[in-house]
């Protein structure tokens, strides 16, 4: 019962959409495009997608270098754009259009939320002082607070924790381990269950607690304290468990703001028809599966499938609507038919997304400077994928004989590469091989050696069987396997292993396959989209550095050079 978000179906309709932004950062201009400029908060931006993408051995200065260059292009094709009349036909394009409404949400958010869930300094430290123990529990786990309550009367009368645990606990571990959590520390669980273990006495049991998996009853095994890495160290991880706690909190606080000013009501008697259809649905479809429950519309009369299940002040919706809606909700997010306020929960937040754009849109958001702001940079970069594929690349395409020609070129791409089957005793001194080897030639099983002595744990099971692999896998091997025929041993072969260190192998091949070019016609079309995209990147490209000329440009490489973290060799250290 790891923690998990709260509001689930909450997260896919508004905490997806948004994408937090860190400190704002002085706006200090690393380029120049015309009347445009380039500023470092717009460089992080973009390095944080680019930073994503490893490549060894290249400075991070010369990879700013060259993003801020690229950005540069992205503007000047902009510009270009905006001649072109390509910001007419975005604005008018309806589709478009439709990601105003995911970007207001997305600003309210921000404003709503976001910045009223920020973390402060003493509230790490308060945390990190609660990460210094952690607690060994048990839990009984029911469907409903009846329930619970129930099954805590039974525990104060003297019945034994673990016996109803095994017994009635809809935790499906607890038949094995009779709701046994073992250890964890301040963190790991749901805040609400966390909240009451960690304030009880070893040996007291918890009145019933509510989380999204149902209906706690805790008991507390005892307590211990635990190192933590140092303070600075840990911070980082903190802060980001904490605010998510706090947005998480701050969600439910504006639901229910919105809940009261829309005037949303559930119908009581059709959710009591709702939940009482559950004992209606097949088994299969139910049970005590943690995984959700399923509405059967054919399990309702006409005159159910048509009484109001919720209202609010702008309309209202069904049971059938409602039913429907329920379904849709992906199965590991739904409630149980049985607990009455997470439907009541489900059939709020299907109004929710709408709710939301009519508060922005009362608050004027959209004139906003964070709206703007950001409105236009998504416009302008649909501006700019128009232009390369409206006007730049209008017409492009691939003949025969572009696409036998990078086929001749890159041949390579289209091998497939030889690969060798090896069984394999890997072990950590060449003597222990030489051994191995001498055991083989005088008739030892070879797999059961494997499994008797190989270090490589993961090959006991199958021999010291590896499966096909090419070179890049096992280069050591690869070479010594194709160096011996089929059924032949070889080693000690000596390797250099991430996780062995040094370290010995004695080979056994049991297959070769050598590499082999496919024919052009059968990765032809994969051939003429790779020919495509370098055609298309290399017009587009000097198109770019052709436009360049008709603007003043003009980048500050120490501007760029004091946003790099890792340390920037100079030419005195060089020397």
């Amino acid at each position: 019962m790891k923690k998990a978000t709260i509001l689930v179906f909450v997260g896919m309709l508004v905490l997806a959409l948004f994408s937090s932004c860190g400190t704002k950062q002085e706006d200090k201009v690393v380029a120049r495009v015309g009347d445009r400029v380039i500023t470092v908060e717009d460089l992080e931006k973009e390095w944080k997608t680019a930073s994503k993408i490893i490549i060894k051995g290249v400075p991070e200065l010369q990879r700013k270098k060259e993003l801020v260059d690229k950005m540069i292009g992205d503007q000047v094709v902009i510009m270009e754009a905006y001649k072109e009349g390509i910001d007419n036909e975005v604005e008018s394009d309806t589709n478009f259009a439709k990601q105003k409404e995911r970007l207001l949400t997305n600003v309210l958010y921000q404003k709503e939320i976001a910045d009223k869930a920020k973390v402060t300094e003493s509230e790490m430290k308060r945390e990190y002082q609660k990460m210094q123990e952690e607690v060994h529990a048990w839990h009984i786990l029911m469907e409903t607070e009846q329930q619970a309550d129930s099954i805590y009367k039974m525990l104060k009368e003297g019945a034994d924790f673990a016996q109803l645990a095994r017994e009635r606990s809809i935790d499906p571990s607890a038949k094995d381990n009779a709701g046994d959590l073992g250890f964890f520390s301040w963190g790991k669980m749901i805040s609400e269950f966390q909240e009451v273990a960690f304030k009880l006495k070893e040996g007291e049991i918890s009145r019933p607690v509510e989380t999204n998996y149902g209906w706690h009853i805790i008991k507390l095994i005892e307590r211990r304290e635990v190192e933590q890495p140092p303070y600075e160290e840990a911070k980082r991880l903190i802060q980001s468990k904490l605010a998510q706690t706090k947005r998480e909190k701050r969600v439910k606080e504006y639901f229910q703001y919105l809940r009261k000013k829309v005037g949303f009501k559930i119908n009581e008697e059709a959710l009591d028809i709702l939940m009482s259809k559950k004992e209606e649905i097949p088994p299969d479809s139910l049970g005590l599966r943690r995984t959700g429950d399923f509405l059967d519309l054919s399990h309702f009369t006409p005159e159910e499938k048509e009484m109001t299940f919720y209202s609010y002040n702008q309309g209202e919706a069904t049971v059938e609507e409602f039913a429907q809606q329920f379904n849709e909700i992906p199965q590991p997010y739904r409630p149980r038919l049985s607990d009455g306020e997470k439907i009541k929960e489900i059939a709020f937040q299907s109004l929710v997304r709408d709710l939301i754009l009519d508060v922005a849109r009362e608050k004027n958001l959209e004139k906003s400077d964070e709206f703007k702001k950001e409105w236009n940079s998504i416009k302008e970069k649909e501006m700019a994928n128009r232009m390369r594929g409206e006007v730049i690349l209008k017409g492009v395409g691939i003949s025969d004989d572009e696409t036998k020609s990078y086929y001749d070129r890159h041949k390579d791409r289209f091998t497939i590469q030889p690969q060798v089957q090896v069984r394999e005793i890997l072990v950590k001194t060449k003597e222990e091989a030489e051994d191995i080897l001498k055991q083989l030639n005088k008739g030892a099983d070879f797999a059961n050696l494997a499994s008797e002595k190989t270090i490589r744990t993961y090959a006991k099971n199958t021999g010291g069987d590896l499966g096909n692999f090419t070179r890049a896998r096992y280069p050591e091997l690869f070479d010594a396997a194709m160096e011996i025929k089929k059924g032949s041993l070889a080693g000690p072969v000596k390797i250099e292993d991430r996780q062995f260190g040094e370290a010995y192998a004695v080979i056994k091949l049991e297959s070769k396959t050598e590499g082999k070019l496919q024919p052009l016609e059968e990765v032809r079309d994969r051939v003429i989209s790779m020919a495509r995209r370098e055609k298309d990147n290399t017009i587009y490209n000097n198109w770019v550095e052709n436009a360049k000329a008709r603007y003043k440009i003009e980048s500050y490489d120490e501007v760029i050079e004091s946003t790099v973290t890792e340390e920037v060799e100079t030419p005195a250290e060089k020397g």
